[in-house]
């Protein structure tokens, strides 16, 4: 019986052993469906391969990855460029890319496919992919340990990378052509550095980036996003309260279009998220054509401002007395807001124009 034991013992360790082990630590290029095809045959009990993959080039005929469903894992780098491959369906069981995750030229519509993967430890850089408008497949993404890097023309959303907390190197999002915010992203707290945000021609808002701890941004860079009028989110704000290193924006739409304009605005969002009493009036409130501001007292020279919520100055005057008019009438509707500046403080409000 003690014998017995001990041979379905070592046939239990040659089992496990021969069905779930590492290979190829010189890494392996693919650039055929045979290839693909006859992995297992060529390669028996091979789950982890040690080195880096390549799946492409040669004669572009990979349309599927089905021969690579044994693999649960990648030592080195995996590269994907096959202008033939529709589906990533075949790397399932897939949880963990030891380094850099690259997919490009590949009409991919999605990268369902990827659902077990948990961890890139790496860049993860999706580049030149025209098709690409979702990142369905993504789902378990928790952690990239270099840079984050995504330029897909056809992308409208990040919402597949819904439990992505961290990135250890630089986020840099663009050229996104039909992306209009960063939605999606809203799990991601730490960055390895830099934030390079360029070339997105339909964002209008950063929303997505809010959660992201300032103290882990040491480069801000927010440039030629034509339609981007919203960069006052917390992260952003925080940063440029205590910037620990470059910033630079530009050439994106008024609101957005210099640290200046994301300073106001992040002025105004503090506004909006903290109501205080610092002792001035403005009434009627909503009005149509005039209100009235009322300080307590001058002390000090005061400038006042009525801007957009784009940030965009549209009247400006020093107060001058207690109580100064303001006619309004040739405002359109909606809200705005009333900035009195001094040597000392910065104090705003919020107004409505009926």
């Amino acid at each position: 019986m003690k014998k017995l034991s001990l041979v379905i013992f070592y046939l239990l360790f040659y089992h496990l052993t021969a069905v779930s082990q590492s290979c190829l630590p010189q890494g392996i290029t693919f650039t055929t469906q045979t290839e693909i095809d006859n992995f297992q045959a060529n390669y028996p009990n091979c789950t982890q391969i040690e080195g880096n993959v390549f799946i492409g080039g040669g004669s572009n005929n990979i349309t599927n990855l089905n021969g690579l469903s044994v693999l649960t894992s990648f030592g080195g780098d995996l590269h994907i460029s096959s202008m033939s491959l529709t589906s990533l369906t075949g790397l399932n069981a897939v949880s963990f890319i030891g380094g850099k995750l690259m997919i490009n030229d590949s009409p991919l519509t999605d990268l369902t496919g990827l659902n077990a993967l948990t961890t890139i430890g790496g860049d993860f850089q999706i580049i030149y992919m025209n098709g690409l408008i979702s990142l369905a497949g993504l789902e378990a993404l928790t952690t990239v340990g270099g840079a984050l890097s995504i330029a897909a023309y056809s992308l409208s959303s990040l919402s597949g990378l819904s439990s992505l907390t961290s990135i250890g190197g630089v986020l840099e999002l663009g050229p996104n052509y039909a992306m209009t915010s960063f939605s999606g992203l809203e799990a991601l707290t730490s960055v390895g550095g830099r934030i390079l945000i360029q070339a997105n021609h339909t964002l209008t808002s950063l929303s997505g980036l809010d959660n992201i701890e300032s103290s882990s941004i040491d480069t801000l860079s927010i440039t030629y996003n034509s339609d981007l009028t919203i960069c006052a989110i917390q992260s952003i704000c925080d940063y440029l309260a205590n910037p620990g290193g470059i910033i630079e924006i530009n050439n994106n739409a008024a609101g957005c279009n210099s640290q200046a304009e994301v300073d106001s605005a992040c002025a105004l969002l503090f506004v909006e998220n903290y109501n205080y009493d610092d002792g001035w009036l403005i009434y009627p409130n909503p009005t149509s054509d005039k209100l009235t501001i009322e300080i307590p007292e001058i002390t000090v020279k005061r400038q006042m401002t009525i801007m957009n919520l784009h940030s965009q100055e549209l009247i400006n005057r020093p107060m001058t007395g207690r109580k100064t008019e303001i006619d309004i009438s040739a405002l359109p509707k909606g809200a705005y807001f009333i900035r009195l500046t001094s040597e000392r403080t910065l104090e705003v409000k919020k107004i409505i124009k009926q």
